[in-house]
């Protein structure tokens, strides 16, 4: 009989890690959003806080500079995005995802998340894992770890929300060294020249060595009592790293030394109201940093002095995306703005819910997007995906994905990820 369940649990084992083995849900046709659709089309008055909603804008066929990942400015692909099934990678729920939004990583030829026991995934392009490694122990897996990922060259690092942090192999999955801090992690990673910068929990930027784990020098800035939970953004321009925190600061600092260069409030609080505040990821153009707020402010800020060059009252905390001289954004309240990134002024805006019935509003809420050559894909709080035509801001459809919030959109090899607090969704 033992000999019989040590047979069986081999064969379980080794089909959970066979790259080549389903793990995916079948592959099914992605429905559309009838009820909304059908409302979508009725003639309907212009929204009063639309502005020049006809206009059609085109976006620049050549010398897009901009987008990179080191800028967190990832949001728009030339690739089209022709997918009309979808198909998931299940886990069971991972507590409190919403409050950490985690994100899937893309690197090169593979993809990269992890399950609710900290289990770390590596899946290739035809979306067949590769391997699937987890090294935490029976406690930290009852908590749920919150994983943030980045890599370069051969490795990938890991900080979560129980403040472990250590460095794996990436072609791999093997272990090259682990180590604990003294305080939890919320934030978005920046790896160069064999650093790693990340902040912690007590809004203090620390930089560790990807050789092996020290910490070579941090930045504190201003801890309060009370603060929000929001993930803090990180970006790298040139040789400066510059960083959120919790309470609204923008600060760069020298990548070598970690010496300060500037540090600029974006937020004027009061005593424990920001607790509420939500940034947006910073995003820069290698000029400018940007950053929005869901306190009504989008800023822009030259990235060498800190100088707030100009401010917009737009209530969003998604993260925008530059694309040449122009700056997409999207609200809280599902207002889709274009501004001129260079004055800030404002091109065009057109509320993508403004056809949904207003008691229906609050379930469409947006909660991040992505530009793929001329169409926006727009992911929503219960689990639907809008799809608007760029240009001319038409809608060509909304389909329906979850019944509960999804993360941004992931571009990859022609294909869209989703990531929510139990599954992954493959759209193709």
């Amino acid at each position: 009989m033992n000999r019989l369940v040590y047979i069986g649990l081999i064969f379980i084992l080794s089909c959970s890690l066979n790259s080549d083995s389903a793990f995916w849900s079948q592959t099914k046709k992605v429905e559309t959003d009838k009820i909304i659709t059908k409302i979508l089309f009725k003639d309907i008055k212009p929204n009063e806080k639309e502005f020049n909603p006809k206009l059609k804008v085109n976006l620049p066929s050549k010398n897009i500079q901009n987008i990179k990942y080191i800028f967190n400015n990832d949001g728009f692909t030339r690739e089209n995005i022709t997918g009309n099934k979808f198909s998931k990678y299940n886990f069971s729920k991972i507590e409190n995802f919403s409050g950490y939004e985690p994100e899937i990583l893309i690197d090169n030829q593979n993809l990269f998340y992890f399950d609710n026991k900290g289990s770390i995934i590596k899946f290739n392009k035809g979306s067949k894992i590769q391997w699937k490694k987890n090294y935490y122990s029976k406690s930290d897996k009852k908590n749920n770890p919150i994983l943030f990922l980045a890599s370069e060259d051969n490795n990938l690092f890991i900080a979560d929300n129980n403040a472990n942090y250590y460095l794996l192999n990436k072609e791999n999955g093997n272990l090259k060294w682990k180590k604990k801090h003294t305080s939890s992690f919320n934030s978005q990673i920046k790896i160069k020249d064999g650093k790693i910068f990340v902040v912690d929990m007590e809004n203090t930027l620390r930089c560790f060595s990807i050789k092996n784990g020290d910490n070579l020098w941090s930045v504190p800035t201003e801890l309060t009592v009370i603060s929000s939970q929001k993930k803090q953004s990180i970006i790298i321009v040139e040789n400066m790293v510059i960083f959120s925190n919790s309470i609204g600061d923008l600060t760069a600092v020298d990548l070598k030394s970690g010496e300060k260069i500037w540090q600029t409030p974006t937020q004027i609080l009061g005593f424990a109201k920001n607790i509420t505040l939500r940034n947006s990821d910073i995003v820069s153009d290698g000029k400018f940093v940007f950053i929005s707020s869901n306190k009504n402010q989008f800023a822009a800020l030259d990235s060498k002095t800190g100088i707030i060059k100009w401010k917009q009252e737009i209530n969003s905390e998604i993260r925008p995306v530059v694309i040449s001289d122009y700056i997409v954004t999207i609200s809280n309240e599902g207002l889709m703005i274009l501004l001129n990134k260079n004055d800030g002024n404002i091109i065009r805006i057109n509320n993508i819910l403004k056809n949904i019935k207003k008691k229906r509003r609050k379930n469409y809420l947006p909660v991040g997007f992505i530009i793929s050559n001329d169409k926006v894909y727009v992911s929503t709080k219960n689990g639907r995906l809008f799809i608007i035509n760029f240009s001319d801001s038409t809608f060509q459809k909304i389909l329906k994905l979850d019944r509960e919030k999804i993360q941004r959109p992931i571009f990859f090899n022609k294909e869209l990820y989703i990531a929510k607090d139990n599954s992954i969704i493959r759209i193709n």
